[in-house]
């Protein structure tokens, strides 16, 4: 009888070890970049997206989630801190929020985790390319062990906009970037003593759209592809609000077709575009897939919140518009979704709260029954959707976006996105805010020696009603500015727009 205790032992032991993982509160993070969400869960079709649609069912699906400036390295210095652009002051491809007179002692989301005890780890594009330098050190647990992979943004081969190669002749860095996260799973299950949050970010769909040729062959006629139904510019759009994107000469394939502010790609070179980035998104979809299918293989899925969302959006020639860099609704919505398995009941449930990415830090930190992070995060936790998707947590979402003159720029509009150009140089920031009914936004001078806007210097104002918008028509909305006939309005959300910005700095 006595020889019958070590097995009783071990199996009580046995049985606290996966009662403790199961316990473990983990988080698989996912970022894609230029994803808009034109996906199933949004009730669109015409892509394929399997994977990402499964775990849409599973998730609480966000309709209305919004970034805070359209495009890369600012975003995701945003949502990587939970602070607002105008706090991190990093609007560019140069500043980062780690700069010595900015936040340079914040604890970023992956590190706030690590701080509590987990094991942190990422790969591929979380944060911008050097933006904070080195994929920021502080918020990962052991680079000596795990050395950061970011990947090369590859091009493809003949400068077109997109190509699908051969697996066997070509690199994909989104294919290398999911390996080494799928090593990275195969640790953390090795290693149940403590909790992780593991996060991967898939450079795809951005571009260049380079894939294997199979997912090209998903999209074989694109013809029979959809184009916007509104491609030209909105009707009393200012030339400040506007961004070309793919500019004729950008790419081979478009060597040949004349674009500019008022005259649209062929609807061909529209469809050929669209084809490209389907087969984007179908390739990224696929990673996707193979991370969630290990992680349920592992037997980590019931112990693991798992997020899924976009830095931005990106418009396919609504507005005249290939790219993101806009205050469009095109370019600032954002597919956003939440897996957190103890919570079952939020399965394939969706909301239609307004929310930000700058929210999903201190979400996540709830999630996961952490402490409340004492720093001054500018965002609001969702938790509180989980338990009723009819609440509301804030009544409006903020974005913004910088203006700088280019004379190069004239069939354009006369100005670019600044990504290269100092903070200290802007000529105009563009702030915008998406209410229930209405998106306004107010490009206002900016004071480039103090970087904040001066407020009595407007270049012009923007008003797109969304009455009616169910978020599931892509164009049908702010393809009229009605600022001038709506004064009273205007004055309203003027005050409330500068109020919110002033206080959120």
């Amino acid at each position: 009888q006595m020889m019958l205790w070590p097995s009783v032992l071990l199996c009580f032991i046995f049985t606290v070890y996966l009662t403790e993982a199961s316990n473990a509160r983990n988080v698989l993070y996912i970022v894609v970049d230029d994803l808009r969400p034109q996906l199933g869960a949004y009730g669109q079709s015409e892509m394929y997206t399997p994977n990402i649609d499964k775990l849409a069912q599973q998730s609480l699906v966000f309709e209305r989630a919004y970034c805070q400036q359209a495009v890369c390295a600012p975003s995701r210095n945003s949502f990587m801190t939970g602070r607002r652009p105008d706090t991190t002051k990093a609007w560019n491809f140069i500043d980062h929020f780690r700069e010595a007179d900015v936040g340079r002692n914040w604890s970023s989301m992956p590190q706030y985790f690590k701080e509590q005890g987990y094991f942190s780890a990422g790969v591929g594009k979380l944060y911008h390319q050097n933006l904070p330098p080195n994929n920021d050190p502080p918020s990962w647990s052991d680079l000596t062990q795990f050395p950061y992979f970011y990947g090369d943004p590859l091009t493809c081969p003949n400068g077109t906009t997109f190509c699908g190669l051969s697996r066997d002749k070509y690199t994909f860095t989104d294919i290398n970037s999911t390996n080494i996260m799928l090593q990275h799973m195969q640790y953390v299950n090795q290693h149940r003593d403590k909790p992780f949050f593991l996060a991967i970010g898939l450079h795809k769909p951005h571009m260049s759209w380079r894939f294997p040729e199979e997912f090209l062959q998903r999209y074989p006629r694109p013809e029979s592809l959809s184009v916007a139904k509104h491609r030209q510019k909105p009707d009393g759009m200012p030339n400040v609000a506007f961004h070309m994107g793919l500019a004729p000469r950008s790419h081979t394939d478009l060597n040949n077709y004349t674009y500019n502010i008022s005259v649209p790609y062929p609807v061909e070179v529209q469809q050929h575009l669209r084809q490209g980035y389907y087969s984007a998104v179908t390739y990224m979809d696929s990673l996707v897939g193979d991370i969630l299918d290990l992680l349920d293989h592992l037997g980590l899925s019931n112990s693991t919140i798992v997020v899924f969302h976009s830095d931005h959006g990106w418009q396919l020639g609504e507005h005249n518009i290939w790219a993101k860099h806009t205050n469009f609704e095109l370019a600032a919505r954002v597919p956003l979704m939440i897996r957190v398995p103890w919570m079952r009941q939020t399965a394939g449930k969706k909301t239609s709260a307004i929310v930000e990415l700058v929210d999903v830090y201190p979400t996540l930190v709830e999630l996961a029954g952490l402490p409340a992070s004492k720093e001054n995060l500018q965002g609001v936790s969702l938790a509180p959707l989980f338990e009723d998707q009819t609440k509301s947590v804030k009544s409006v979402a903020l974005s913004q976006y910088p203006r700088c003159r280019n004379i190069h720029m004239k069939a354009f509009g006369g100005f670019d996105a600044c990504t290269d150009t100092k903070r200290t140089d802007f000529d105009y920031m563009g702030y915008s805010m998406r209410t229930e009914r209405y998106r306004y936004t107010e490009w206002v001078k900016w004071n480039g020696t103090d970087l904040e806007p001066q407020w009595t210097d407007v270049l012009a104002t923007e008003l797109y009603d969304h009455e009616g918008d169910e978020e599931n028509d892509f164009d049908a909305f702010e393809n009229e500015n009605i600022a001038g006939n709506e004064t009273e309005l205007v004055k309203q959300l003027s005050k409330q727009l500068r109020d919110l910005f002033s206080n959120n700095k």
